[in-house]
């Protein structure tokens, strides 16, 4: 007798796999469009469509010549006024020259490196530079083409390690998952299978079809899986197999 119920208990705690109908495609893990501040002229187009880039790795510069020449004119103005500056030191501790004198070259210095530091900022402005690693996807102005207005999108850069996948589950389903829970994802056309991590359970679900929407991680997917393969989800629940009632 106690043997018979010590093997429904252990048949009670058997796991089961289950692959949820849901069907998801595998998204890049970020989308950026990628916009100019200012309206300009574009000068240079430092990568191509399908290249791998940095973050920080400079993407797309408007014209900024006009703006090289003041930051120069600014630097040079500097160096100047910086020599005037030291002699005026100088010549004021002999009381050859007046402590406004000194103020005002003070002043004069600190404004040109201003304005120096206003132009580099333009220069920076007009400089579009990637957010993130990734993928340059999309470069929607060549040479000398012209960027009409102040956050145009000038062009798109993907990540594609991690990606995601969205998926939309009964509420039964996305109730035995939870954030940073490790899951099994099935992608059918290839067979292959890849782990991931649940990133979101949306805590509200669909009023009409009860359904939850789904967020999963997919770290290191790979060149074998390219965005916008079909997956599902596989995952291992308790399940009691028999019932323990006697």
């Amino acid at each position: 007798m106690r043997l018979c119920s010590l093997t429904l208990l252990l048949f009670s705690l058997a796991v089961t796999c289950w692959a949820s109908d849901a069907v998801g495609y595998l998204e890049p893990g970020r989308t950026i469009k990628v916009s100019s501040a200012e309206p300009g002229i574009v000068q240079e187009v430092f990568v191509t469509e399908g290249q791998k880039v940095h973050k920080n790795d400079i993407l797309v510069r408007l014209d900024t010549r006009v703006l090289e020449q003041e930051a120069k004119i600014a630097a040079e103005e500097y160096v100047m006024l910086a020599r005037r500056l030291e002699k005026l030191k100088k010549l004021t501790a002999k009381k050859f020259a007046s402590e406004d004198e000194l103020q005002r070259a003070e002043s004069d210095l600190k404004i040109t490196d201003l304005r120096r530091q206003r132009a580099e900022a333009q220069i920076e402005r007009l400089t579009l530079r990637s957010p993130i690693d990734g993928l340059v996807t999309e470069l929607r102005y060549d040479l000398a083409e012209s960027v009409p207005g102040s956050n145009s999108h000038v062009a798109t850069v993907v990540q594609l390690d991690p990606m995601r996948v969205q998926l939309t589950l009964p509420v039964a389903e996305a109730a035995q998952l939870k954030a940073g829970q490790n899951v099994e994802l099935l992608f059918p056309d290839t067979g292959l299978k890849r782990p991931g991590v649940v990133d979101f359970v949306s805590p509200v679900s669909t009023a009409v079809v009860n359904t939850v929407r789904v967020r999963i991680i997919v770290p290191e997917p790979g060149n074998e899986l390219p965005a916008g393969a079909k997956c599902t989800l596989i995952s291992e629940i308790s399940t009691p197999l028999t019932s323990t009632k006697p």
